[in-house]
């Protein structure tokens, strides 16, 4: 018997990438965890209101939570909320906090509304900051560097001064997440987040000298972290450590933006204090970004708190962020919950320490991956394309539909194996699944109605097609049909756009190789064309583009202090042939572009291994945004008159002068190559290994 579609269901889902996960890989019931993070607004009450009654009273939640309570919390926001305890804040200045809720309690503010506000999306903007500058024309302290990423060697010789066994860690505290899991202490019910080492932890283990055996070491860290988590998305396997690997994404990544030679006192980057973040290999390996997110904003917060601790002589230091990750498909309209509170927390950051604060992320890389497409639809004309989805893939695959009119919006779906559905509407707020009679189902259609935002504005609508895998370790999984899927999209109403954005879900860095990617495919694709010397990207032949194809987490209403990162060819200032290129809704180029490759035929750039002394190449606008953090923290501890008391678009000029005032600086020619202003640091740390070769 062939799948075949349903009717059209009622549904209450808002996140379709986790009900997806939920019904593919987790058992009936609550699933491995049972919780999940939502951000929540703290609010007063009590006679008379307070913000203060209000923490206690989850302060005592929190406390007596048992087994099956409404919500938990992990030992990094419990640290905070005891902060807020210690430290009451103003009653207009309401306080959020990360708490993990259980996925069988239902409506959470029809329950909590009273105490608690949930931001799904996230905290709307506070006010742009304004604050005066230093008496006297103090110069800043130097900023801290911070990295979230990948597994990081952070007993690499590259983050350290001095000699053995005197070496001592640049690195003031890293945060180890691991995916959470419920904790019991005498019947003290909590989350496990992962252990957090604070300097004197790693100058502990560099003390040993030569005898220091790093590969040990990091086995041993991740043995107790990740041996008995079973990783989600490769279901029955045990997910391993990225730091025992020869190269991590993470270790490259820090290297290059702030790495440095122990010996070299002359280096500015020695005078910086590193922070790091390593997030979970769990939610790495999930390219589709559905647990990545939280673990994202949980990792920036924490690192906001702990650069507030690194005050000298009572001055808070400038913070630079480098988040070299993301995902392909999203609103990128300004409405998902990493942009909107990656801007609240910058501002409120600012605001409260008067420093400067920026967060560096990298454009994407899937300018030629065919993931990306956009329909112009007229009535009575519907459009199709198709989606390959491949065999032996052990993930699902998903493909976001974004229509300018939802309520007129037509969708037919065809495979292989199933039989087709006719070409009608889905409507808001329902979902429809493909299924062989009454087994599980292996596809499903979510219509995402909008929701309303924290002050003020709603997200906008959209379609989520979910794919189950292909192939599965496990029996009674369910598995889709591999081979071409025809989306055909119409429209009943007047002419629209939608656009297409099938998810990434390729491989990290030192995961294996069980995802597939899924693409877009077209007939308009299948002759090759030279470059077209235009100075804007011309319209595709077919519904298959490259516009559009920047990360998912960035939009054009991003604030100043935010940069995205283009990839380039350094020998001849063009982009690399995978940078990605902007939308309609996000910048048109990125900010600004630093190199990518060395060249046509040395790929990548030049960085440390995870272990001390050995050395690595890896290319992309991942190692392109570090070397942008590298150079904005060498300007901030030059002492440069850019932080808060300047407007924003005051401070973006000066970075963007000194940026692109370094050397091997280029105007790209071509519409393949547009990069906006080109920066391309020859800053020693980068060029003299170019040049030169790696000094560990």
């Amino acid at each position: 018997m062939d799948f075949s579609w349903g009717t059209p269901q009622e549904t209450s889902v808002v996140d379709g990438y986790l009900d997806w996960f939920d019904h593919v890989y987790q058992p009936a019931g609550g699933g491995a965890l049972g919780y999940r993070p939502l951000l929540v607004r703290v609010k007063p009450t009590g006679r008379p209101a307070t913000l203060l009654k209000t923490l206690r009273w989850i302060k005592r939640k929190l406390d007596a939570a048992g087994q099956g309570a409404d919500f938990l919390i992990d030992g990094i926001e419990r640290a905070h909320l005891d902060r807020l305890l210690a430290h009451p804040p103003a009653e207009d200045a309401a306080p959020d906090l990360f708490l993990h809720v259980s996925k069988s309690l239902g409506d959470f503010a029809a329950v909590y509304g009273r105490w608690l506000e949930p931001l799904p999306n996230g905290g709307a903007r506070p006010p742009e900051p304004s604050t005066r500058a230093p008496a006297g024309g103090a110069p800043h302290p130097a900023p801290v560097v911070a990295v979230i990423d990948d597994a990081i060697g952070y007993l690499n010789a590259r983050f350290t001064t001095g000699t053995a066994p005197q070496r001592k860690t640049r690195l003031a505290a890293i945060w180890l997440q691991c995916e959470d899991s419920i904790t019991d202490t005498d019947g003290q019910i909590g989350i496990n987040c992962g252990r957090v080492l604070q300097a004197g932890d790693i100058d502990a283990l560099l003390a040993q000298g030569d005898r220091l055996d790093e590969p040990a070491e990091y086995s041993a860290m991740n043995k107790a972290l990740y041996d008995r988590q079973i990783s989600p998305v490769w279901h029955g396997i045990t997910a391993g450590g990225g730091s025992e690997l020869a190269s991590t994404h993470g270790t490259i990544v820090a290297d290059i933006a702030a790495g440095a030679d122990p010996l070299d006192g002359a280096d500015t980057l020695c005078a910086c204090p590193m922070l790091a973040a390593q997030l979970p290999p769990q939610a790495v390996e999930d390219t589709s970004g559905a647990t990545l997110q939280p673990y994202v904003l949980r990792a920036l917060r924490w690192i906001i708190w702990q650069a507030d601790r690194l005050q000298v002589d009572g001055q808070h230091r400038p913070l630079v962020v480098n988040i070299s990750l993301g995902v392909l498909a999203g609103s990128k309209d300004g409405t998902s919950l990493i942009e909107r509170q990656i801007a609240a927390e910058v501002y409120r950051r600012e605001a409260r320490t008067g420093r400067p604060m920026r967060v560096v992320f990298a454009f994407g890389n899937d300018g030629l991956t065919r993931q990306v497409g956009t329909f112009d639809l007229e009535p009575e004309a519907p459009q199709s394309v198709t989606l390959r989805v491949q065999s032996e893939d052990y993930t699902p695959s998903f493909v976001e539909l974004r229509p300018e009119d939802p309520d007129a919006l037509l969708i037919g779906m065809d495979s292989l194996l199933s039989q087709p559905l006719v070409l009608g509407t889905v409507p808001l707020g329902h979902s429809v699944s493909l299924a062989r009679g009454s087994a599980p189902a292996v596809a499903r259609i979510y219509a995402i109605a909008p929701q309303q935002l924290d002050g003020g504005g709603q997200t906008s609508a959209s379609y989520l097609l979910a794919i189950a895998p292909t192939a599965a370790f496990e029996a009674g999984k369910p598995l889709a049909p591999s081979g071409p899927w025809q989306i055909t999209l119409g429209t009943n109403a007047a002419a629209q756009t939608v656009r297409i954005e099938v998810q990434r879900d390729d491989r990290p860095l030192g995961f294996q190789a069980l995802a597939r990617q899924s693409y877009l495919d077209d007939t308009a694709l299948w002759v090759w064309k030279p470059p077209v010397k235009t100075k804007y990207a011309p319209k595709a032949d077919g519904p298959v583009t490259r516009i559009g194809t920047e990360s998912g987490w960035l939009s054009a209403g991003m604030p100043e202090q935010v940069y995205c990162v283009g990839a380039a060819l350094c020998d001849t200032g063009f982009a690399a042939p995978y940078c990605a290129t902007g939308g309609p809704l996000s910048a048109r180029e990125p900010g600004v572009s630093a190199i990518g490759d060395s060249s046509w035929t040395l790929r990548g750039v030049l960085a440390s291994g995870t272990l001390s002394g050995s050395a690595t190449v890896m290319s992309g606008t991942s190692v392109a945004a570090p070397q942008i953090t590298r150079q904005l923290a060498v300007l901030f501890a030059s002492g440069a008159d850019i932080g808060p008391w300047h407007p924003p678009s005051i401070n973006a000029k000066r970075e963007m002068a000194a940026l692109s005032a370094l050397d091997w600086s280029y105007v790209p020619q071509y519409e393949l190559d547009q990069l906006g202003p080109l920066a391309v640091s020859a800053e020693a740390g980068l060029r003299a290994r170019l040049d030169n070769g790696y000094r560990p």
